[in-house]
Formats: structure tokens, C-alpha cells, sequence
């Protein structure tokens, strides 16, 4: 459950007396604390898990949130599954990257070979023009 799901515990850190700060103080709130990118504790008694990737380009959007809750695989049960989770939706991610970047090279490819290469044609009107006029070397 979560800390704050319990009543006398949302009453002992919400009171400022000696013995609630001294009840405080004997949790450990390292445990609720993770340092994988979208992995966080949440007050529900849940391991939540946030991804959310934009790919305006292709447009392609992801947003995922998803819950490990401790009541079903306790506690570090659950961390262990939402960071295992998060890591493979990075890795989905950056496969669909490496996919776009090879269809986008392809992509070039064929267009380079359909088109031949412009050239650059000299426009010879200006030249008429100057020699008409006796303005050879401008």
C-alpha cells in the first residue's frame, strides 16, 4: 500500500509533534526513490512507469503509462518489473529509430538515382542584351 493510503501514517507526517517527526524519521524513503528515467513511486502503492516519445517527422507519438502495483508483486517486485519495462520501451524506441533512418537513406537513394543531377544553364539574354548595347565587359 501506499504511505500515504493509511490514514494513521497521512496523520503522523502530517502532525508536527516530537514523536510524529521521530516516526518519520524511522522510514525509509531511499526505497521509494529510483533513478531510472520514468520509473517513480506513486501515492496509489504503485511503481508507475511513464514513456512518452514524439517523432513529429514521421509522425509518430507515444505516450505509456503503466502501474506495477505492490499489493501483487510487493514491493521491490514491482520496482524491479517498471524498470525492466521502461528499459524495454527505450530499446523499442531506439530500434524504431534506426528503422526510420535506414528507410529515410533508402528513401534518398532511390530519389537520387530516378533524378539525374541538375545542372546550371548560362543564361546568354544578359550577354544580347550588354552587346547590344556596347557593354561588353560588365
Amino acid at each position: 500500500m501506499s504511505l500515504l493510503a493509511s490514514g494513521p501514517i497521512r496523520r503522523v507526517l502530517g502532525t508536527r509533534s516530537a514523536e510524529a517527526r521521530r516516526l518519520a524519521g524511522a522510514i525509509d524513503w531511499e526505497r521509494y526513490k529510483c533513478d531510472v528515467k520514468g520509473v517513480r513511486w506513486h501515492a496509489c502503492g504503485a511503481w508507475r512507469v511513464l514513456f512518452n516519445k514524439k517523432d513529429y517527422e514521421h509522425n509518430f507519438f507515444v505516450k505509456c503509462s503503466c502501474y506495477f502495483r505492490v499489493p501483487i508483486y510487493g514491493f521491490d517486485r514491482a520496482k524491479e518489473l517498471a524498470i525492466a519495462y521502461r528499459r524495454r520501451l527505450d530499446a523499442e524506441w531506439d530500434e524504431q529509430l534506426r528503422i526510420w533512418a535506414d528507410l529515410d537513406a533508402k528513401r534518398e537513394q532511390e530519389r537520387a538515382a530516378r533524378s539525374p543531377p541538375r545542372t546550371v544553364r548560362r543564361c546568354t539574354v544578359g550577354v544580347r542584351v550588354r552587346t547590344m548595347l556596347g557593354l561588353r565587359h560588365l
